[in-house]
């Protein structure tokens, strides 16, 4: 199961789940935060370079987005929630934004994965989870971890 198909996956179970309203924003001094450059996962599975090139070919600067997204620029994170890509290009972006729900943390993540459509939430959660393992056969495992680790995340992620 690659990302593309756990997302779907994903989106079918929101037709079952409850409507959450958006999450707020929990108190951050934005003075310690501070820019993030992207680091490159390590090992051959892994095809960052191709999430880098497809953003490049749709004239998007990743690596810009994403130093944005790190400081919690809302608008530079949801460019980067919305952005759809397949195959490998797909490991690498979630490996990406499983980073980034790390930096910024669960509750701003969450809010503004909220304010995205219930089939870019779906694509964002899916991504999460293949990223968690979820496609190693791990399913329940998974979906528990992920759910306690990052509680407003998932609860976005599967709300219509």
């Amino acid at each position: 199961m690659n990302a593309t198909e756990v997302s779907a996956r994903l989106a079918r179970y929101q037709s079952d789940m409850f409507e959450v309203a958006a999450v707020p924003r929990l108190p951050v001094d934005s003075a310690q935060l501070h820019a993030v450059d992207l680091r490159l996962p390590e090992g051959d599975e892994w095809q960052a370079e191709d999430i880098l090139r497809l953003a490049a070919a749709r004239g998007m600067d990743y690596r810009a987005l994403y130093r944005r997204a790190s400081t919690r620029d809302d608008q530079a994170l949801g460019e980067l929630l919305r952005l759809r890509c397949d195959a490998s290009a797909a490991e690498g972006h979630a490996w990406f934004l499983h980073e980034l729900l790390d930096l910024v943390g669960d509750g701003f993540f969450a809010e503004i994965l909220s304010r995205e459509s219930a089939t870019d939430c779906a694509w964002v959660g899916g991504l999460l989870l293949f990223n968690m393992g979820f496609d190693h056969g791990y399913e329940a495992e998974v979906l528990a971890a992920f759910s306690r680790r990052y509680p407003r995340t998932y609860l976005a992620t599967v709300a219509a």
